[in-house]
Formats: structure tokens, sequence, C-alpha cells
């Protein structure tokens, strides 16, 4: 087996380890009395996703840059900005994780910054009901109606895989690729690409009960997953690669 000396993961809140921070299911997985404070939950939060989990099988440091809402075009801009000016590194897996299909990542010239598509409601981020991100809200609502079409999001993200994973290459950065989002017929098993059990992550988990949603005294519908299932997508990856 090839020695690591760092995993680099970028992905969504699936790869980041979403919920696990959330106050009151934080106090009940640990047996606390009391809420513990931002910076304790965002520790644990780190160090019980897959990737964290992933370096102990392989026994190298990490960096998980896994962030909520994030769209699959943000997670490739993230690793071109990370390895875009790295010509040889030696030892270093990459663990990319596909988000949702729909989600966008977009340069809105009115507030002057880039921001996330994720939610089809005027209330929710990024518009909170602003008069001056509502044409946001309308360019997003017509594209999913009019513009979007799941087969070619897919073959786009095939497309892009297949180049990340030659340039990395070049690079002499290992690559590991999954997706969350997915039917079972959506992206093939292959060395860069893992699927689980023939499904893609989050049907697998769903599939499995292994959402912290499945955890009855945790009393909660997030989807997120839980500690069980990131600690089985680490041995599922590690086991690909050994």
């Amino acid at each position: 087996m090839k020695k690591y000396d760092l995993i680099v993961g970028i992905g969504c809140s699936f790869m980041e380890g979403g919920g696990l921070d959330n106050p009151e299911i934080h106090k009940i997985l640990n047996g606390l009395d009391e809420v513990a404070s931002d910076e304790i939950r965002e520790r644990f939060k780190y160090t019980n996703n897959f990737i964290a989990y992933l370096s102990e099988l392989l026994d190298c440091k990490y960096i998980n840059f896994g962030e909520s809402q994030s769209s699959n075009d943000l997670i490739f801009k993230k690793t071109y900005e990370y390895f875009n000016f790295i010509n040889d590194v030696s030892n270093v897996l990459f663990v990319g994780q596909l988000s949702m299909f729909t989600r966008q990542y977009i340069y809105y010239d009115y507030a002057k910054k880039f921001v996330k598509l994720n939610r089809g409601e005027f209330s929710d981020a990024p518009f909170y009901g602003s008069p001056e991100f509502k044409p946001l809200f309308d360019y997003y609502k017509n594209y999913l109606s009019f513009i979007y079409n799941e087969d070619n999001v897919i073959a786009n993200l095939e497309k892009d895989i297949d180049l990340y994973t030659i340039w990395l290459k070049n690079k002499n950065v290992d690559c590991i690729w999954l997706s969350y989002d997915g039917a079972p017929n959506q992206f093939v098993e292959s060395d860069n690409f893992i699927k689980f059990d023939g499904d893609n992550m989050g049907a697998w988990a769903e599939k499995n009960k292994l959402r912290l949603c499945d955890l009855a005294e945790l009393k909660t519908g997030d989807l997120h997953m839980n500690i069980e299932a990131h600690k089985l997508v680490a041995q599922k990856i590690y086991n690909k690669i050994v």
C-alpha cells in the first residue's frame, strides 16, 4: 500500500460532518447535560467525519475543506485553487465528494460577491426575502424550471472528473471521487470513483439507515450522515486504495 503524508478532502457538508455540530445533536451524542461551546462542537465535527477517520486508517495528516451548501462548481474551484501552484506533490491523496446537482456558486454583481444557490424559497439564504436579491432568486427559480437538466449536468461532471483526475495525476496526486447525489446508474465505479454497494453515497446511507435522522434518540430530521456512516465510508475508501 502506498504511504500517504496528507489527505486533502473537498466536498460539501456531507464530507464536513454536517449536523454533528448541532447543539442538541452534539449534546446527546456526547452524553452532556449542557450545550457545548461553538469551538468544542466545531472540533467534534472536524474530527468525526470520513476524511478524519480515513486519516486514522492511513496514519497521516488531513485537511478537510468540506463546506456546507457547496455546489460542484465551487468544489472544483477550490480543488483548482488549492493544487494550482503545486507542481509536484508526493504522497498526497485527494478525495473529492460531489454535491447536489442543482446547486450553483455564482457571482452576483449587485452584491459584488459570490453566493451559494441551494434553496428554492425566497425567505431562505442567500435571499432572506431581500428585494435586492429578488433578481437572483428569479434567476435561480427559472434555472431550475427551464434550464436545469440532470443528464446534462452529470455528463459535464463526468468530463470534469476525468480532466481533474488527469491534471492531478500529472502533479503526482492520487484521486478518489465519490458522489453524494444520484441514482445507482449515475456514475461508474472505477479506479478513481467509488460506489457504495452499487449506490452513490446518499442513497446508500438512506437505504442502510445511516443518517442522523435514523437515530431515534436524536429526534431530528437532519439528513446528514451519522458517525457510524462516516466510519464506514472511510473504511470503504481505505479498502479501495489498499
